[in-house]
C-alpha cells in the first residue's frame, strides 16, 4: 500500500498563518507590562477594585459604629483562695463597773470597789467608784431590789467634779464619783433602787 502524499491548499496555509497570529499576539499580551500610574479611574470600572487591591492604610478607616447591645453575663467564676490571716490586734482596755442600790442608799451587788459617798437629799445618791469616771459612758436604770413600786420615773446619773460633763455635788466633788437622782412619775425626787453602770 503506498503512501499518500499530503498536498498544501491555500486555505490550509491560510489558517495557519491566523493561528501563529493569534497566539503570537495572546503571548505579547502576557508578557507586556503596564506603565507605572497608566491605568486610571477611566479605565477601572466603578465598584470592580476590592480592599485587597488596595495597600495597608490607603483606605481611610470609616466611622465607628454604634456600640451593640451588651452580651449576657459569663458563668460565675470559681472562689478564690483565702487571704492570709491578719496579724492579731491589740488588747481591748474595757472597764466595766457596776452597781445595784437599793432606795435606802445600801449597795445589794456590785462589780467591786464602788461605795456610798453619801445621800444628801431625797432620790439622791453619791457613789465612789475608786478612779476617774469623767470621759466615759455612765448608765443609769430602774430596779426592784426591796422597791417594787412601778410608779416612778427617769433615773439620771453623771460625774461629780463639774466641768462640762459633770456637775458640783455637795460631797465627795470628784471625777472619781457619780451623782444618781431617781424620781417619781411625777417628776419629783424620790427613793428608788437602781442600777448604775460606768464604762470605762
Amino acid at each position: 500500500m503506498g503512501l499518500r502524499r499530503f498536498r498544501l491548499t491555500p486555505a490550509t496555509v491560510i489558517a495557519c498563518i491566523a493561528l501563529a497570529i493569534s497566539l503570537g499576539g495572546t503571548s505579547y499580551a502576557a508578557v507586556t507590562v503596564l506603565p507605572r500610574n497608566s491605568v486610571t479611574t477611566v479605565q477601572v470600572k466603578d465598584f470592580s477594585l476590592l480592599s485587597r487591591d488596595f495597600k495597608r492604610g490607603q483606605i481611610p478607616a470609616g466611622a465607628r459604629g454604634p456600640a451593640g447591645a451588651q452580651g449576657p453575663a459569663g458563668p460565675t467564676g470559681p472562689a478564690g483562695l483565702p487571704g492570709p490571716i491578719g496579724p492579731a490586734g491589740p488588747a481591748g482596755t474595757s472597764n466595766i463597773k457596776w452597781a445595784l442600790v437599793r432606795g435606802d442608799g445600801g449597795i445589794a451587788a456590785q462589780s467591786g470597789g464602788i461605795t456610798l459617798a453619801a445621800k444628801p437629799g431625797t432620790g439622791t445618791y453619791i457613789l465612789s467608784f475608786g478612779s476617774t469616771v469623767a470621759g466615759h459612758p455612765i448608765l443609769a436604770s430602774g430596779a426592784y431590789t426591796n422597791d417594787a413600786s412601778d410608779q416612778r420615773g427617769e433615773t439620771t446619773a453623771g460625774p461629780c467634779g463639774g466641768g462640762t460633763e459633770g456637775r458640783t455635788c455637795p460631797t465627795s466633788d470628784t471625777t472619781s464619783s457619780v451623782f444618781v437622782q431617781t424620781r417619781s412619775d411625777t417628776g419629783a425626787l424620790a427613793d428608788h433602787a437602781f442600777y448604775v453602770v460606768f464604762l470605762g
